[in-house]
């Protein structure tokens, strides 16, 4: 079993840096099974099995992460942003991460203005 178990890890492991890499882009379920080199159905198993959280769920966050730094250290406007982390709608972008973060993107840049992010 520690076989599989280390196969499904380096199968994740895969996903998740072809999701890095690929924030910009849409990303399917279809697409990172394909990546794993599992069928769809087991992929989100096991995917969810090992880190937490389904794998769109997982995608989303990494993708409001990768948007917090944006907006803590760049100088980049919302819609280029928003675009960098894989959405074409300023607008969306902002609802989605205000329901994930609590605030706003320009609430959180005011924010992190007075953090050191160095």
């Amino acid at each position: 079993m520690a076989v599989l178990d280390e196969l499904a890890v380096r199968a994740v492991e895969r996903v998740i840096e072809d999701m890095r890499g690929r924030l910009a882009q849409p990303i399917t379920i279809d697409e990172m099974a394909r990546v794993a080199r599992f069928s769809k159905f087991h992929f989100c198993r096991v995917f969810h099995r090992h880190t937490g959280l389904p794998p769109a769920r997982f995608l989303s966050s990494l993708r409001f992460a990768e948007a917090r730094r944006l907006l803590a250290t760049t100088s980049l406007n919302i819609s280029d942003i928003s675009t960098r982390v894989g959405y074409h709608s300023p607008g969306t972008f902002s609802a989605r991460f205000k329901t994930c973060v609590g605030v706003s993107p320009t609430q959180y840049r005011k924010s992190a203005k007075g953090i050191d992010h160095g």
